[in-house]
């Protein structure tokens, strides 16, 4: 038959607020189940000779709430394939089940919700004066924890199980908000209890009937961020009354840092100092933002234009992993595959055209890097390492002509075969050059100190006395 489920509220089961459609529904609507036989709304059934039935056996067996939510989903449709299925819920707005029940409903099958009261409306009409602003999320306290918690934005989270879930949630929120933090606590819609944050999952009880409001707080007010954080501080910077420099900069101006940033994410890379790096990559985020801010207020581009375009990229490039008919397959692209997919974007019909999206302002090397990169997909473009090596060999052959009479063209070939090695060998010539010229200026300094322990001057010091101190700190550091 029609599989059908009929979902109804019964908040924290309280019969004066059920309307005559919940009422009806209990009695004619098909057999009734409840999540849990654990409410004060059994009596009431019992009162009115309404049969019922609970899941609380699979409660017992479930191991979390996603099995438990899925085994009720399964079993309710395996239910209404028999006959019409009634599934009363504190609150169906808010209920993991409910949405399980949703996304397993089969084919045939029909699932109506009727309109009525719900323990979220409960929570929130007691609670009402601690969010002054109508801006309020709403749901499970496990669905919290799987999902993006905003702290500008207040939070009611239902079906506080458990003290251990209660402490999960606890834990989830400290990420942002200082221990000592008010929230309000209810149960069983009682009058709501203004207590610190730590003493969550200290409350004497809580079930499936508690729930926890957490109201909104500003940037101004916390010591932790989240990343829309970061874009109200620069809307602020950047108001009639805020920063004057930050107000006057553009595109270009900002050019220089966005450099610098990207260069300093890498040298703390490269420190293996995860701190500092964190520190790091939130300057380079600071310069996204500032551009997407004025891109913004000139009507350019806003930072979802920044995000969308990325990750429209993203999918597009990995079709084995977001449109792979076959589950599980996480096959690398080839270089070409990968290039294809660059070119589809932009328009390019071909490799020479894809030529012009190279960056000219990026540095030389990485500059020959994406070059050789694109040239690498001719054949007859392609050189093989042994071949460069020759190259470079017989360049070296004729050094002592290139100093009597400096050619930039050939210095500039031989740079050129440098970065094309780098590149064979699958390693970042810009990259590398950085490194050793920062290995070498940290080496001349701490030679620099020991020669002005021995009593010298490093002015005076000859290229080979510095190299008889270089050699000795090298081996100390090593």
């Amino acid at each position: 038959m029609h599989p059908t489920i009929t979902l109804v509220s019964i908040a924290a089961g309280d019969p004066d607020l059920l309307n005559a459609k919940t009422i009806r529904a209990l009695r004619e609507g098909g057999r009734l189940f409840l999540r849990t036989s654990r409410s004060p709304f059994v009596s009431w059934l019992e009162a009115e000779k309404i049969g019922f039935s609970s899941l609380d056996d699979l409660y017992e067996a479930a191991e979390d709430f996603d099995q438990l939510s899925s085994s009720i989903a399964d079993f309710l449709w395996s239910q209404a394939r028999r006959s019409p299925v009634v599934y009363a819920v504190p609150d169906l707005m808010v209920d993991s089940s409910v949405r399980r029940l949703c996304e397993l409903c089969p084919s045939d099958g029909t699932v109506t919700a009727v309109p009525g009261v719900g323990l979220s409306g409960v929570f929130q009409s007691a609670a009402r004066q601690h969010f002054p602003s109508s801006d309020l999320r709403t749901l499970s306290a496990s669905d919290f924890l799987l999902g993006d918690y905003d702290p500008n934005v207040s939070v009611l989270l239902t079906e506080l199980d458990n003290p251990i879930l209660a402490g999960d949630v606890k834990i989830r929120l400290s990420d942002l908000l200082d221990d000592e933090f008010q929230v309000v606590f209810m149960h069983d819609a009682a009058s709501p209890v203004l207590i610190p944050l730590f003493e969550l999952d200290r409350q004497p009880v809580i079930n499936h009937l508690s729930a926890v409001l957490v109201p909104a707080s500003g940037y101004l007010d916390r010591g932790a961020f989240v990343l829309d954080d970061l874009l109200r501080i620069m809307d602020r910077l950047r108001e009639p009354d805020g920063c004057p420099w930050d107000r006057e900069q553009t595109h270009q101006s900002l050019r220089p840092y966005l450099a610098e940033e990207a260069w300093e994410c890498i040298a703390a890379i490269d420190q293996e100092d995860p701190l500092h790096l964190a520190d790091e990559l939130g300057d380079l985020l600071f310069q996204i933002v500032f551009h997407s801010s004025i891109g913004k207020s000139f009507d350019e581009f806003t930072i979802n234009d920044v995000v969308t375009s990325i990750c429209r990229k993203m999918i597009h490039r990995h079709p084995h992993v977001f449109y792979d008919p076959s589950p599980g397959s996480t096959d690398p692209m080839s270089f070409s595959e990968w290039e294809k997919l660059k070119r589809s974007e932009t328009g390019c019909n071909s490799v020479l055209d894809s030529l012009d999206d190279i960056p000219p302002a990026l540095p030389s090397l990485k500059y020959a890097a994406k070059l050789i990169g694109k040239l690498s997909l001719f054949p007859s473009l392609r050189h093989d390492t042994a071949e460069i090596i020759s190259e470079i060999r017989d360049f070296c052959g004729h050094l002592d002509d290139f100093a009597a009479a400096p050619d930039e063209n050939k210095m500039g070939r031989i740079l050129f075969l440098y970065a094309e090695l780098c590149y064979s060998l699958n390693l970042d010539g810009e990259l590398i050059l950085h490194k050793t010229v920062a290995d070498l200026k940290r080496r001349v300094q701490a030679a620099g100190k020991q020669a002005v322990n021995e009593g010298k001057s490093i002015e005076s010091l000859t290229f080979a006395d510095l190299g008889v101190y270089l050699n000795h700190v090298e081996g100390e550091i090593e």
